[in-house]
């Protein structure tokens, strides 16, 4: 352990020594869903971890460190607002004064607004880049040169099939998420020479608090499970599993690359064999969830 420091794990966990063992995580957007997983397949594979979520997320936070805690990991959380620049020195400082160094970042956090274009304010997109954009540069900038004093690390992106595929009602989310791709692969290209790699998750559908109104409602699902071959969205420990590959040694060769984990959604239309509800009714329209989804993470 660098910097003389130890830390206690239970003597009971099974994942007690693996890729991540001795190792350092920073996790954004890491209260609930997406990140939450991600914090707990690195913690379970030896990390020691550091997790950040919006203040308006803090109970959320706090319940996550100390379920993570119960199971033997050593964790600290941070309530911050990753769209203001100092909550980035703050989240690399806590991982060096309390863990005494930083390997991996995961970007996740994000917010995401669900509106019509036409009635869309100026100040969404400004929010939306915040967060999603200027947050993931301030984080990875804050994280990188630190790992450039190792000469090692790995930055890890949440990015999205919108980043590729415009997604309807979600303008600024798209608009965001394919800045993120760019900017993983740019930051891989000025990265490499310091042994630091960056890549991309893109995620489809997945099952988590914020997604569950529109997948549960046969009506509004209907018309996005024909456009994924497996029927089904991801449990968060399926994209959590590729966060971890691609930051881990066996991935060691891997950087620019963005990860599509979709179930196959951009990869085709599969139209045969569908159950699925009768024609819905004309204007269902924007998604019946709150228009403000900051923990789509």
């Amino acid at each position: 352990m660098r910097a003389g420091l130890t830390v206690a794990r239970r003597s009971d966990n099974p994942a007690q020594v693996g890729r991540f063992d001795q190792k350092t995580a920073l996790v954004s957007g890491a209260s609930s869903g997406i990140g939450l997983a991600v914090a707990e397949r690195l913690g379970a594979e030896g990390a020691n971890l550091v997790l950040v979520a919006a203040p308006k997320d803090a109970d959320d936070l706090e319940r996550s460190v100390a379920m993570l805690r119960q199971q033997g990991y050593p964790v600290e959380g941070l309530g911050a607002d990753i769209a203001l620049e100092e909550t980035a020195g703050r989240a690399v400082e806590l991982s060096l004064s309390r863990f005494g160094g930083l390997d991996v970042l995961i970007n996740n956090a994000g917010v995401a607004y669900y509106e019509n274009v036409l009635d869309t304010p100026i100040e969404h997109l400004d929010r939306t880049l915040a967060v999603n954009v200027r947050g993931t540069f301030a984080m990875s900038l804050a994280a990188a040169r630190t790992m450039a004093e190792q000469r090692r690390g790995a930055i890890v992106n949440t990015a999205s099939t919108a980043s590729s595929v415009g997604e309807e009602y979600q303008v600024t989310y798209n608009t965001s998420k394919g800045a993120i791709a760019a900017l993983t692969r740019s930051l891989a290209v000025d990265l490499a020479p310091w042994g630091i790699r960056v890549n991309a998750v893109a995620p489809g559908w997945v099952a988590t608090r914020a997604t569950m109104p529109v997948i549960e409602d046969p009506e509004q699902w209907s018309k996005h499970r024909s456009r994924i071959p497996f029927d089904r969205p991801a449990d968060p420990k399926e994209i959590a599993a590729i966060h971890a590959f691609l930051a881990s040694d066996d991935a060691s060769y891997v950087t620019g690359a963005i990860y599509f984990v979709d179930g196959g959604l951009t990869a085709g239309y599969r139209y045969s064999n569908w159950a699925a509800v009768e024609n819905p009714p004309p204007g269902i329209g924007i998604p019946a969830v709150p228009a403000d989804m900051h923990g789509v993470g």
